[in-house]
């Protein structure tokens, strides 16, 4: 889990040096911008962390989309065998109905 951050915006602004005879502490100025540093660095690493993941999950839904194409187009291929083998069922048994009444016709007219 990555650290937390030790500034925020608003610390950056509220933030006041003492004034040194020659201007401001060095060493108070080096501390804070170190701290800059460290926060840049965390950023760096959340940045390269979001990029990784955002990368990953852009070729899972590339995967997905293709899965969800491929089903589609399967599922419309099964569909169209379905219809076209109840269309063949049902002439089959119109066939067998028709043979079934001249069979019919035979044996009850003679």
């Amino acid at each position: 889990m990555a650290k937390d951050t030790n500034l925020t915006a608003q610390v950056i602004y509220e933030k006041e040096f003492h004034v040194d005879i020659k201007g401001y502490a060095p060493a108070e100025v080096d501390e804070f911008l170190d701290q800059i540093i460290e926060d840049y660095q965390i950023y760096d690493e959340k940045i390269e962390e979001l990029g990784q993941a955002l990368t990953r999950y852009e070729e899972k839904i590339k995967e997905l989309s293709q899965q969800i194409f491929t089903l589609q187009t399967e599922n419309q291929n099964l569909n169209e065998k379905v219809n076209a083998d109840f269309v063949n069922g049902n002439s089959d048994m119109v066939d067998v109905l028709k043979r079934i009444a001249r069979l019919e016709k035979a044996v009850f007219n003679q």
